[in-house]
């Protein structure tokens, strides 16, 4: 059993591609549209969107190494992510049979969210510098649920959400807190399998969850 689930969002519980190209490109436009000229390869295609974010690690080095933004602007950069995201007003779907899994999962239902999640951590709670795979929304996440020990589960689409979760887990021990940290790849928002191989469970569809979270 466990005390909590955590979630990705991106690429996890919804289909956030297609909103997340058009909002980069936002991001970039008000940097300095010059960096949108020539177009970066990365947002030439929905696809080649998907394949530089599962290449790299996290938003700074996606923004660094495939968007071409100076590193002295990150900051600045990621600061513009939250206005961009919000006058877009598309709304990205939930991934087929999400609707009808979550509430079966007893973490979930436990905490009141079966049809809404109890707390919600977006980049803007967390330092620029403390992103993941830095454990701190992790963390506030926990302390919002009012949790500092226990067995949780995170489930994400991407190696650096796996490495988020261990780095959490590292964290709460290291803190001296009985901590338990599962991580579960979510292979249906599209990642290489090589790179879900570090996870302690891959559910190939939504409807795989609740069977594969009992046996954990």
């Amino acid at each position: 059993m466990f005390t909590a689930i955590l979630w990705d969002y991106d690429g996890t519980l919804a289909n956030t591609p297609v909103k997340n190209i058009a909002v980069t490109r936002a991001v970039l436009g008000r940097l300095d549209p010059a960096l949108l000229d020539p177009l970066p390869d990365a947002l030439s295609s929905l696809a080649a969107y998907q394949a530089a974010n599962y290449r790299w690690r996290n938003w700074r080095e996606l923004y660094q190494h495939a968007l071409r933004v100076p590193a002295d602007r990150l900051d600045e950069a990621g600061a513009l992510w939250g206005p961009c995201q919000l006058a877009d007003r598309t709304l990205p779907p939930l991934f087929g049979g999400l609707l009808e899994v979550l509430p079966r999962l007893a973490a979930l239902a436990a905490h009141g969210a079966a049809d809404c999640f109890a707390a919600v951590v977006g980049h803007a709670d967390v330092d620029f510098a403390r992103q993941k795979p830095d454990p701190a929304a992790f963390l506030a996440c926990l302390d919002r649920l009012g949790l500092r020990e226990g067995r949780f589960a995170y489930i994400g689409d991407h190696a650096g959400d796996i490495a988020f979760g261990r780095n959490a887990q590292a964290a709460l021990r290291a803190m001296g807190r009985a901590a338990e940290v599962v991580c579960v790849a979510a292979a249906w928002g599209g990642a290489p399998s090589v790179d879900l191989a570090a996870a302690d469970a891959v559910a190939a569809r939504p409807a795989d969850l609740p069977d594969l979270l009992a046996d954990l």
